[in-house]
């Protein structure tokens, strides 16, 4: 499967101004959601953790435990991580040619997806393993492996835009819950007994490391 040679060229039949509004809409739209059912501390917990998260070098491993540590319902931190990515992914795919004129985080994406070409073109093989691979790659706790690089890297492997959207969601979803009972289970056992929170936590932030 060779790699597109333009992979911002998607979703060019929708006009500018709802590519841009239509993710901000589905993420406006989770805030008063949000804001309507959680009393005022919490949701301003959770604007904080969005922030968090979308701010490097911050990632799901470190902001979903934050999240449950400061009381907040587990389930509801993973989603929110899980639906920033899939924002993110979609506002990425319908804007990548913009995203590459903003300064500073322009050239620094233009250079990942650059060096991300070259890599795929020297190894065609792994446009067999572009579904699993990329929902592996947005499922574990890698610093840079939310919505934005796996975009990339998805569309650079020949991925449509359909299918980007759904790996990546998926992969989000996994990853997100996944950390979120964990570091549940790990919050409790420490509650406990710190004693016996030592190890496993120790092999946990090795494994995240």
């Amino acid at each position: 499967m060779e790699c597109p040679l333009d992979i911002s060229a998607c979703g060019h039949g929708i006009s500018r101004p709802y590519r841009i509004l239509i993710p901000l809409a589905l993420f406006a739209a989770y805030l008063v959601f949000l804001y309507t059912f959680l009393p005022y501390h919490d949701f301003f917990v959770y604007i904080g953790l969005a922030v968090a998260y979308l701010l490097p070098p911050a990632g799901k491993e470190s902001v979903i435990p934050l999240g449950i540590c400061l009381g907040e319902v587990w389930w509801l931190t993973a989603l929110t991580c899980a639906l920033i990515d899939s924002v993110c992914a979609l506002f990425v795919v319908w804007n990548f040619d913009l995203l590459l004129r903003v300064p500073v985080f322009g050239p620094a994406t233009g250079r990942f997806a650059g060096g991300g070409r070259a890599f795929i073109r020297a190894r065609p093989w792994l446009g067999n393993l572009s579904y699993a691979g990329l929902i592996l790659f947005v499922m574990f706790p890698l610093q840079g492996s939310g919505g934005v690089n796996a975009t990339i890297i998805g569309r650079l492997l020949g991925m449509g835009v359909v299918p980007v959207l759904v790996c990546i969601s998926a992969g989000s979803l996994a990853g997100c819950f996944s950390i979120a009972m964990g570091a549940g289970w790990l919050i409790a056992l420490f509650s406990e007994s710190p004693a016996r929170a030592v190890l496993p936590g120790t092999i946990i932030l090795a494994a995240c490391a």
